[in-house]
């Protein structure tokens, strides 16, 4: 049995993201018995997330799987550590296999620093059922020779860390549908943003930008899915667990203008009754496509807009300028979507001044709803690799937590300016509640 893991939580919960569905697929068609853990045992007496993973521990022990594959994000880098140690002390020969965001850009740590045996790079689905196949036929821990010649892991050999070569990124339509039979579907409450219990779906995979607080694991050629595999996925789902909410987690919806439009008037075509949100941002959606979105089911899209200030869009390679978010957001609302634009406070170039445009665009862009956050520089993007390089300056802490400073803002006068913009836009009736994320360590 192969445990796949991502970010468990009690019920209830409202979203899963796409990676375990997939993999599990993958590893299924295969003939191997892949199980989602997505959701901590059930434990009413308590909600602290230390507890929580020694309960899942056990369970886990008690499955007694041959691999343990965690997705890692680097908000959860020190749970996810506590959890694979936790899972070492019971079941001491289980292969534990670190995939994800953080695994891509920090494989060396986790290899060096903590029980994870391997690290997958990128896009997981060849890779690990490489892995699933070598461990089946009798590899196991040891010296790890047996991981020669695997593309896109990372592991330790005699002593050295070794990188195998980068694994091409796959036909997307190659992989299988997702494995939605394998989360616990039954137990998630209706998303927020919908009304309604979800799934996620993905119409391509990459992204051709290269902004500056982002990294990027499936890389920057645009691989598209074909629309009619799209919508069948989307009318399985209807059909087999009776869920008719999507969240579509393309990176950008509308990239790719036509493919975005086929999707839609295939869902229209076959008279698919959906309800969906997206992400997009700047010029990519018009009036044609927003009206096309509405039609097909889309009621509600996430908006990319970052900042306020043109020269903060530049210096962070976002790609778009204020003038085309509002354009973009305008197109929305004439057809009858809500929007919800996402800001940050702490790119490059910001300042008080830069802070304050950003303001003033929330309140006059006509948002139902805007979210600020206070940017955190991830390890693996341009801005944590390159700091020099856009001006700023990189504190960093334990477990790879990290603030961010400007030539204009200290981290003490970012804080300010954020919180003074956050209760300026809550005050004004525009705000979205709190902040997505507002990290303030202990050790500062």
């Amino acid at each position: 049995m192969i445990a796949l893991i991502a970010g468990p939580s009690k019920p209830p919960r409202f979203a899963q993201g796409l990676g375990l569905p997939y993999l599990g697929a993958v590893l299924e068609e295969a003939g191997f018995e892949p199980r989602i853990f997505d959701l901590y045992p059930p434990s009413p007496d308590t909600d602290d997330t230390a507890v929580l993973d020694e309960r899942l521990a056990e369970v886990l022990a008690e499955a007694r799987p041959e691999i343990v594959g965690m997705t890692i994000h680097t908000p959860e880098y020190a749970a996810r550590v506590r959890l694979a140690r936790l899972v070492r002390e019971r079941l001491p020969e289980v292969l534990l296999v670190a995939g994800g965001h953080h695994p891509t850009a920090e494989p060396e740590d986790l290899i060096r620093n903590t029980d994870f045996d391997v690290c997958v790079s990128g896009e997981g689905e060849e890779t690990l059922l490489e892995i699933a196949r070598r461990v089946g036929a009798g590899s196991g821990r040891g010296a790890m020779e047996w991981l020669d010649g695997i593309a896109g892991v990372v592991y330790s050999r005699d002593g050295e860390v070794v990188h195998g070569l980068r694994r091409r990124n796959p036909d997307v339509d190659s992989l299988p549908q997702q494995a939605h039979h394998l989360l616990g579907l039954a137990d998630y409450n209706p998303h927020p943003a919908l009304g309604m219990r979800s799934v996620g779906v993905v119409t391509y995979r990459g992204c051709p930008k290269r902004c500056a607080f982002c990294l990027n694991p499936q890389g920057h050629r645009v691989r598209h899915r074909s629309v009619s595999l799209v919508v069948d996925e989307m009318a399985r789902v209807v059909q087999e667990f009776g869920i008719n909410g999507f969240n579509v987690y393309d990176n950008l919806f509308g990239l790719t203008r036509e493919h975005s439009l086929a999707i839609c008037e295939e869902i229209v075509r076959r008279r698919l009754k959906v309800v969906w949100d997206c992400w997009t941002a700047g010029d990519l959606v018009d009036a044609e496509l927003a009206e096309r979105m509405r039609a097909a089911g889309c009621v509600r899209v996430g908006f990319g807009a970052e900042s306020g200030d043109d020269e903060v869009l530049a210096k962070s390679h976002r790609g778009f300028s204020v003038a085309q978010h509002q354009a973009g957001l305008d197109a929305l609302h004439a057809a009858g979507l809500k929007t919800q634009p996402f800001l940050m406070v702490g790119l490059p170039g910001e300042s008080e001044e830069s802070v304050r445009r950003t303001v003033e665009f929330a309140k006059r862009c006509g948002a139902d709803e805007v979210e600020l956050s206070l940017h955190r520089p991830y390890p693996g993007t341009a801005l944590w690799q390159r700091p020099e390089e856009f001006g700023v300056r990189i504190i960093r802490g334990p477990n790879f937590e990290a603030s961010l400073e400007t030539q204009s803002l200290s981290r003490e006068a970012m804080l300010a300016t954020a919180r003074n913009a956050s209760d300026e836009l809550k005050s004004g009736g525009v705000g979205g509640g709190d902040f997505l994320r507002w990290d303030v360590y202990d050790w500062e």
